[in-house]
Formats: structure tokens, C-alpha cells, sequence
């Protein structure tokens, strides 16, 4: 059965946050994702199904109905594609797609666009849909596999949620964590690293415990390029040091380039091997020293045990009116494509 959620009608901006400089000890982060659709003044979020559709499969096809009240007016329409890819590293997909029909008493009232295909390097992403006008209030959606019937490939991709914001509306939430608070997660910093400023190319100390042992990690970066239209930097880059007291016990892989098309990126940057307990983490501009700022805010970090099935996913907050997407990279980023520690140089796959 799928698993769905209680529509939410939400008149005021939040975003889960972890509080700066939080702390954790050892653990992973296995939760599903949580809608990271923003929330604003007269906005519909709701949330479909984390249950996979098959584009071979008719019963699972869909999604829904999920009752959902949507007043009669102008609408922009945001969708997210959710599969944990990052646990499906040999797989080729390419049409992990759906659209969303708008129902009233049994009847169809609207058929939104398809999202694109949701890339095999990317655990989450929402994209508009563009705008639908309906004369007709709606009570419940239905989410439809835009490749079904398909003899040959799943194509498997979870109608994660939907947002109606009133058309033109553009809320933008402050940048959080996509992950919630946890061991194993600290939040750095929103403030930009810049490689041009050696006093901005660095962040932190920031307090946090972590066990000797080997860890999957996972590092978040943002930069509101949703305000920054003609910007283009391609080294958004950074990796994160892990310290106890004034000893340096592991450097990860660098984050790959954080795209301009995108405020919100997620990558699995390999396994670290902490040779001692950590009681702080770093976090370092990769492209620091440069002639250009490169801006980039090492948002989080997250530690999972190799191996738990843990999935690193991501929320996306790029403001309503551009098409946003996050990036999940499994494997090094940055130039060499390695992770560090203090025994250890581990080549990942990139």
C-alpha cells in the first residue's frame, strides 16, 4: 500500500532547520525524504507517496487519489521526483516521469505538464510545471507515470509531493538542512565561502562528536542562484575536515560544482576512515586560492555507517518561478576524486 500524508494548507514560511554548531555522536540518517517543496502565504502543499510507480506495472502506475483541498484560480504548479539512486549506481533509467491530475467528486478537472526524467545522479528534485487555471475547486490529485505502458523498463519514480503557489508568487525559504537533526548530522554554515577571501575561505570549527570508524559522507551545499540569473561560477566547490582539538583526523573528498540551475546540492562524497573520535569538523573552499569568489555555503554534513541502506537524498528550495533541481553525486567530487584520512588515500568511483 502506499504510504501517503495529510494535505497541509499553509499560510506562513517554514522550513525544518538544525540549529548552528549542533552536535551529534556517531549514527547514520536513514529517514525517507520530507517534501522540500517551500511553504508561503496561500500556498497547497501536499504529499503524495514515497512508494515507487513502474512504468511495467499497471497497478502501480499510480498514485492516489490523496484528498487535497485546491481553491478554483490560477495556479504554479512545482512537482517532486524522488528514487534513491544513490543505492542503484549501475542503473540506466531515462523516463522517471509523471504529472499530476486535479480530481472533483470523481471527475478530472486538470492534467498538469510531465516533470523531466529525474537523472541518475539525483536522489530528489521538484520542477515546475508551469501554471494551470481552473474554474473548478478540486479535492483530491492523482499522480500518473507519464511512460506507462512500458513492456521493457520500470522507469521507477515516487510522486514525493506537489505545491500550488498563486500564480506569480515567488516564496523563497531560508536555506536549512534538507536532513533532520540527528547523530550523525551537523549543520556548518549559511554564510558563503568565498575562494577569493582568505578570511571567508574557511567555516567553522564547528562543535561536533563523532566515533573512530568508517563513514559514508554526505555534504550539502547551497547558493541562492535563483537570484543570481546571469551568475555563472563552475568550482561551487567544498570538503569538510574532521578535527580533535588541534589534530586534523580526516579530509573528504571535495563536493563536485554546485550548478547554476540549481540552489540546493547533496553529494555523497565516498567513506572516511576517523582514526580517532572527532570532536569538530571544518569546512574548506576546494578552490581556495582563485581569482573568482566561487560562493558556495557548506550547509550540513552527514555521516551514515557503510552499508546501513541509508539514503542521501536532498530538499530543494529554489524559489518558485525557476526550474530547480538538486544534485546527488555519489563518489569524490572536486579535482582529485579521493577521500583522505589520516592512514588512508581511497580512490572512489566518480
Amino acid at each position: 500500500m502506499r504510504k501517503t500524508a495529510a494535505v497541509t494548507v499553509l499560510f506562513v514560511m517554514a522550513l525544518f532547520a538544525v540549529p548552528l554548531g549542533a552536535a551529534a555522536t556517531g549514527g547514520g540518517s536513514t529517514d525517507t525524504p520530507s517534501c522540500p517543496l517551500p511553504t508561503a502565504p496561500g500556498a497547497v502543499v501536499v504529499d503524495i507517496s514515497d512508494e515507487l510507480m513502474l512504468a511495467w506495472d499497471t497497478a502501480k502506475s499510480t498514485a492516489g487519489p490523496v484528498p487535497v483541498s485546491v481553491p478554483a484560480g490560477s495556479w504554479d504548479v512545482y512537482l517532486t521526483s524522488y528514487d534513491d539512486h544513490s543505492n542503484k549506481t549501475h542503473q540506466s533509467q531515462l523516463e522517471e516521469q509523471w504529472y499530476l491530475e486535479g480530481w472533483l467528486a470523481g471527475s478530472v478537472v486538470f492534467t498538469t505538464d510531465t516533470t523531466p526524467d529525474l537523472p541518475e545522479s539525483t536522489d530528489v528534485e521538484w520542477f515546475s510545471v508551469g501554471s494551470i487555471t481552473t474554474t473548478q475547486a478540486i479535492d483530491s490529485v492523482v499522480a500518473v507515470h507519464a511512460a506507462y505502458p512500458d513492456s521493457f523498463e520500470p522507469h521507477s519514480v515516487a510522486p514525493l509531493c506537489a505545491a500550488f503557489y498563486p500564480t506569480g508568487t515567488s516564496p523563497v525559504a531560508p536555506p536549512a538542512c534538507p536532513f533532520p537533526a540527528g547523530p550523525g548530522v551537523v549543520t556548518i554554515s549559511t554564510e558563503l565561502l568565498l575562494a577569493w577571501d582568505e578570511a571567508a575561505s574557511t567555516a567553522g570549527p564547528v562543535a561536533f562528536g563523532l566515533a573512530a570508524g568508517e563513514w559514508d559522507v554526505i555534504l550539502v551545499s547551497h547558493d541562492n542562484h535563483s537570484a543570481k540569473t546571469h551568475q555563472a561560477q563552475t568550482r561551487e566547490q567544498w570538503y569538510l575536515e574532521g578535527w580533535l582539538g588541534d589534530a586534523l583526523v580526516f579530509t573528504t573528498a571535495a563536493t563536485d560544482d554546485l550548478r547554476e540551475d540549481t540552489d540546493f546540492g547533496v553529494f555523497a562524497v565516498g567513506t572516511i576512515e576517523a582514526r580517532t573520535a572527532i570532536d569538530s569538523v571544518k569546512a574548506v573552499h576546494a578552490a581556495y586560492p582563485a581569482d573568482e569568489p566561487h560562493s558556495v555555503a557548506p550547509l550540513c554534513a552527514v555521516f551514515q555507517t557503510p552499508g546501513d541502506g541509508g539514503s542521501s537524498t536532498t530538499s530543494s528550495t529554489t524559489a518558485p518561478g525557476t526550474t530547480s533541481d538538486t544534485t546527488t553525486t555519489t563518489g569524490g567530487g572536486g579535482d582529485n576524486g579521493t577521500t583522505t584520512s589520516l592512514a588512508t588515500t581511497t580512490t572512489m568511483a566518480t
